[in-house]
């Protein structure tokens, strides 16, 4: 299995991430307008707005605010990203050793 390279917190596919941030604005929109006014003669014009104001409130602070706040912590505070050290010793091959939890007449012996 591959492993994935990590990448900066600006440079992802935005596409899916847009789309679900547009289909729980608008869920979020309709609910607030039908409980506030019910359905009015102006329901599409209110409903268009709410939908902007809370998508832009919505991506706004999960896409550009909180992937800011944490490249600029981990920028300045001199941290780095957790990465796994490369062991000191070489990994050789496990040789066939007989298993310790089976009975002595249940083991290979060779």
């Amino acid at each position: 299995m591959a492993k994935e390279i990590k990448r900066h917190p600006f440079q992802r596919d935005w596409r899916r991430d847009l789309l679900i941030a547009g289909l729980i604005s608008m869920l979020v929109a309709m609910a607030l307008l039908l409980y506030a006014f019910g359905l009015t003669s102006d329901f599409v014009f209110r409903l268009f707005n709410a939908f902007l104001v809370i998508f832009i409130l919505l991506a706004g602070t999960a896409f550009v605010i909180v992937p800011g706040v944490n490249w600029v912590f981990l920028r300045f505070s001199g941290k780095k990203p957790k990465t796994p050290r490369p062991s000191a010793k070489p990994t050789a091959p496990r040789q066939n050793l007989p298993k310790r939890n089976l009975p002595r007449a249940n083991r290979n012996e060779e």
